[in-house]
């Protein structure tokens, strides 16, 4: 701790976390405009209700897993499907939440819950990295503090690029092929999430199932290719963890 940080008062932390949060989700937010925006033209231009895609956010909010669900939506698929999908797209999410539970103990029920509603993979990114620092993030206020300004902050800014989306693709030409920004829109938001070699096998492997199975009807084909990636990067990752262990008790 320094000096100036003696004088800071509990509350001036706490303005000070919120502040950084707010900064930090506005440069991501700003890094996904083109995305954003071009995922919206898409799903304006599907037969999905352009509120019923822009509600999407405050709803699911998961960029691949909103644009996933407004397009199985949009083939006619079964809502058991489209909330089958959503739900295995974003199974992920559940590694995040046991990472940060340690920081999030003394938090209440609510806050917990709001948590996890604002759980995207940029609000995990800056909360783990601040979290992790040689003072925890400082104290539980401060944590509470940086996590919502960052949360409600990426919440927001994507669902206004969704909203700006949307309205500017009607005034669009019709020969843009917005059917492609959907897809390179789910590509480019997953592809960070390719940490490791089982990430990489788990996305290589859903898209070529998920396109051998795009013939199949209301968007089965996404489902099997979620369902058959995940599968494939469960195997690699016990293999590669046998691996490890029978390397270190060699």
């Amino acid at each position: 701790m320094t000096a100036g940080d003696v004088l800071l008062t509990e509350d001036d932390r706490v303005r000070a976390a919120r502040r950084a949060g707010i900064r930090a989700a506005a440069i991501i937010v700003g890094s996904y405009i083109p995305f954003g925006i071009a995922a919206g033209a898409a799903m304006g231009a599907t037969s999905v209700d352009p509120i019923l895609s822009i509600l999407t956010s405050p709803i699911i909010f998961a960029g691949a897993a909103q644009i996933a669900a407004v397009q199985l939506l949009h083939v006619g698929a079964a809502l058991g499907i489209v909330v089958l999908t959503v739900a295995v797209i974003n199974a992920r999410h559940l590694l995040y939440s046991a990472a940060l539970a340690p920081h999030l103990a003394d938090w209440s029920t609510p806050q917990r819950m709001g948590a996890a509603f604002l759980l995207a993979d940029p609000v995990y990114a800056l909360a783990a990295a601040r979290f992790d620092t040689p003072d925890g993030g400082g104290g539980a206020r401060e944590k509470r503090a940086f996590y919502f300004g960052a949360g409600l902050t990426c919440l927001v800014g994507w669902t206004a690029l969704l909203a700006v989306g949307i309205v500017a693709g009607g005034f669009i030409p019709e020969w843009v092929p917005f059917e492609l920004a959907i897809p390179l829109t789910f590509l480019l938001l997953t592809l960070p999430l390719i940490k490791n070699s089982a990430g990489l096998v788990t996305f290589a492997v859903a898209g070529i199932a998920a396109l051998l199975a795009s013939p199949l009807p209301l968007g089965v084909g996404l489902m099997v290719g979620a369902v058959v990636g995940v599968v494939a990067g469960v195997v690699v990752l016990n293999v590669t963890d046998r691996g490890r262990t029978e390397a270190v008790d060699a």
